[in-house]
């Protein structure tokens, strides 16, 4: 079997199931997971990445900004997916810091090479219904910083998007 080029991870949760674990929880659920919307991102990401793997901590999951032009259409093109299929709309969208365990994991499931690769990860998330819904990516992302700069070119010079629109059009 081929190794994955991206891994995917989807949760969907009802937001009074989220509340009642952030009220069992107290503070220390609340310190992990800020926000209601933090619980089903996080755990999208950890279905991603193949599970908790051991040295799994909540914050291995950390907000970096917004999703870089490279994986935005990647995941724009998986959003749209499972809106269609779900009803579930998924209008707010960041990139994500993959540490510790879960970087290992993630890296292990990609069959990466090299001493320490760029791993990007981005998710979607939204409300509707009394649902959280939140889809994750986790990639390999040669473009990101502190990567040695290549003397290849591209063949084309639109962005990897739209290359890969054309591709699916010729099929």
């Amino acid at each position: 079997m081929d190794e994955p080029a991206v891994l995917v991870g989807v949760d969907i949760v009802a937001e009074e199931r989220v509340a009642e674990a952030a009220r069992r929880g107290g503070a220390t659920f609340g310190r992990w997971l800020p926000a209601p919307e933090s619980f089903p991102i996080t755990e999208s990401f950890i279905k991603a990445v193949g599970g908790r793997a051991p040295g799994f901590r909540w914050d291995d999951f950390e907000p970096a900004g917004p999703v870089p032009p490279g994986a935005a259409g990647l995941l724009e093109e998986a959003a749209a997916c499972l809106t269609g299929s779900t009803g579930l709309s998924l209008p707010d969208g960041a990139a994500y810091t993959i540490r510790r365990a879960s970087r290992r994991a993630a890296l292990t499931r990609l069959a990466a090479r090299g001493e320490d690769p760029p791993l990007l990860g981005a998710a979607r998330w939204g409300r509707c219904g009394g649902l959280l819904v939140a889809l994750a990516i986790v990639l390999i992302d040669e473009r990101l910083p502190g990567e040695q700069p290549t003397d290849e070119k591209p063949t084309d010079e639109r962005l990897p998007d739209e290359r890969l629109t054309d591709k699916q059009a010729e099929a």
